[in-house]
């Protein structure tokens, strides 16, 4: 699956990351990552881990950028964020799908 996305220079977070120089925080990729693997894998699994994550160059206001998002099995998904082919961060997704199976809401009970 590829996209891609911009963040809009109007996101509150540019204003402290950082003022003089504005740069898309590392963690609002991740975000972006996270909730595109959501779709692929179909439901609303818990991320258990991210590995191999690399920011390698800036994603600025307004700048668009690529996602691609690649299965590696079940329970991974690798990202790559890049803009006009030169990568921009990447990783490895891993959500636990397991637990979720186990988990019937229905069982929860609140005193």
């Amino acid at each position: 699956m590829e996209m891609t996305l911009k963040f809009s220079s109007d996101e509150p977070f540019f204003k402290g990351h950082y003022p003089d120089f504005p740069v898309t925080p590392g963690v609002m990729l991740i975000d972006r990552a996270v909730a595109a693997a959501k779709r692929i894998l179909g439901g609303d699994f818990v991320l258990k881990g991210i590995r191999k994550v690399k920011f390698s160059n800036p994603v600025f206001p307004d700048e668009a950028v690529s996602l691609k998002m690649e299965s590696r099995g079940e329970s991974e998904i690798s990202y790559c964020f890049s803009k006009e082919g030169v990568p921009c961060a990447s990783g490895i997704l891993y959500f636990d799908c397991d637990d979720l199976a186990d988990d019937d809401p229905s069982d929860h009970h609140h005193d």
